[in-house]
């Protein structure tokens, strides 16, 4: 029987530069305020939702567990993001050598298909709390006729996050913008084309998983043809934000809650949005989420920045 959770192999950064660079400029001309915090030399807000990914990947490989997903960590590695709950504490810059440290908390099948979760806590270069990320993904795109619904471990929905980290709330240097928000009080809505080219750029050369930019692997793991990756959908609508109130508003102890609802195939329409759910004098809650045009919500998140005054 198995034993949660699961201890897995701490690993150390940078983030890959091509990877950075990759998410930049793959966001093409809508990404203005991504590619000036990479021009400033930070990791983009939504390349923090990778800190699991980037353990997982370092994980030794898993010979007994088939790859269902191309680039997916033999059994260990959650290949298509499903969820994710990640706090950033503090920023990170592109060249730091940050440390991570993680465990597998559970698998779960639902509805024929296999979920894995795994959490994760991120260390600076100065050995501060940057980021803690919780983190569920499909461990196989194909579903399997007769796999009975199951939980091992903890289940995602039970499991406890950090949320909005108020003790650092008073580093933020966008607290006038956020403070001039009301309820009500709503971003972006332009239409967009994700583009195959765009999704490329992206997963660069070396892709830590495939499916998001060949065609062809894609086809293999189940899919009529490129998905563009969980974080890639995520950053147009943080991009939004951004542009909206700073930044560096989402890098001082901003949680965010983001559920992929939807695959969104190359070279689809898209519309990201961003709304003040509320606003109060020591948090404001954001809800966004990215429509297919002519089709579903691909993703809803939830994005909560703390204001200074509360003691956490």
């Amino acid at each position: 029987m198995d034993t949660w959770p699961k201890v897995l192999v701490p690993a150390m950064g940078p983030m890959r530069a091509d990877k950075v660079e990759g998410a930049a400029q793959g966001m093409g001309t809508w990404g203005p305020q991504c590619q000036a915090l990479f021009d400033e030399g930070y990791l983009q807000p939504d390349l923090l939702t990778g800190l699991t990914l980037f353990i997982l990947g370092n994980q030794p490989r898993d010979p007994s567990q088939k790859q269902e997903i191309p680039g997916a960590g033999g059994g260990v590695a959650g290949g298509v993001w499903v969820r994710e709950r990640f706090t950033i504490h503090r920023p990170l810059k592109r060249d730091e050598v940050f440390s991570i440290t993680g465990t597998s908390v559970g698998r779960h099948v639902h509805k024929g298909r296999r979920y894995g979760t795994n959490a994760s806590l991120t260390l600076d270069a100065q050995g501060h709390l940057a980021g803690s990320n919780l983190s569920t993904g499909l461990l196989s795109y194909k579903t399997q006729e007769g796999l009975a619904d199951s939980v091992d471990g903890q289940f995602p929905d039970t499991i406890e996050v950090a949320g909005p980290d108020w003790s650092v709330a008073d580093n933020n240097p966008c607290l006038d913008a956020l403070r001039g928000l009301h309820a009500g009080d709503a971003f972006g809505g332009q239409a967009l084309v994700l583009g195959i080219d765009l999704m490329q750029i992206r997963d660069t050369k070396n892709p830590d998983n495939p499916i998001h930019s060949d065609p062809e692997l894609a086809r293999k793991a189940g899919l009529t043809r490129p998905i563009a990756g969980g974080s890639h959908v995520l950053a147009f609508p943080l991009e939004v934000l951004l542009a909206a109130v700073g930044r560096h508003a989402l890098f001082h102890g901003a949680a965010i809650d983001v559920r992929w609802k939807a695959p969104v195939y190359a070279d689809l329409t898209i519309v990201p949005s961003v709304r003040v759910r509320s606003a109060s004098d020591h948090l404001i809650v954001f809800d966004a989420d990215v429509r297919i045009v002519d089709g579903p919500v691909a993703m809803q998140a939830t994005i909560s920045i703390p204001l200074p005054g509360v003691t956490a």
